[in-house]
């Protein structure tokens, strides 16, 4: 009797050993061909933060969404960043969410004080800002193993952080060569046959 317990807890022992990845690889935003999904981290990142969304922004109104930038230069030149920002959009359209897109280099900024704005002319904050309440903001920060991605709504109108989520992804070469900020002094010529 004392076999057959044991071939039990073998087996199950070996299910659990070959599910419990399976359920892991789950939250990896990979597709099957290896590329990165970021369009599947962002849709994820909105759904946890949809409750406080949908709680304080009316169907009608619309929030302002600025391109995600990288925490440690605070700025975005790269593809990455625009890429997220898009996902971002997108991900929010689908909800229903309707989105205001801002330049944060040429209006806004995500700097040591918080989110501000780029300009002393009232009659620009007033054409800028006056009209929406609040803003979804997205940073991002790359280690030497991760892609870490946050987004933000915050209430312009105080500056309180209403809803945060994050999401992370393993780095590969994809995302390294997306964050790559083309370098000023490369110049590329036509090719000419």
């Amino acid at each position: 009797m004392k076999p057959k317990v044991l071939k039990k807890e073998m087996l199950k022992l070996l299910l659990t050993s070959l599910l419990l990845p399976l359920l892991f690889t789950s939250c990896v935003y990979k597709d099957i061909d290896g590329a990165n999904n970021f369009q599947a981290m962002l849709r994820a990142l909105v759904e946890k933060s949809y409750a406080k969304f949908d709680q304080n922004i009316f169907k009608d109104e619309t929030v302002l969404v600025s391109d995600f930038v990288n925490l440690d230069r605070l700025q975005n030149h790269s593809k990455l960043g625009f890429l997220l920002s898009d996902s971002l959009k997108n991900s929010l359209l689908n909800r229903n969410i309707l989105v205001r897109e801002v330049e944060l280099g040429n209006d806004f900024r995500i700097g040591q004080h918080g989110f501000n704005l780029l300009t002393r002319n009232s009659n620009r904050i007033n054409n800028q800002v006056i009209n929406e309440n609040f803003a979804v903001v997205g940073t991002y920060s790359v280690t030497t193993k991760r892609l870490i991605v946050f987004i933000k709504l915050i209430n312009i109108r105080t500056g309180t952080i209403l809803s945060s989520s994050s999401a992370s992804t393993l780095i590969d070469e994809e995302i390294l060569d997306l964050e790559r900020t083309p370098d000023a002094r490369t110049t590329y010529a036509p090719l000419v046959l």
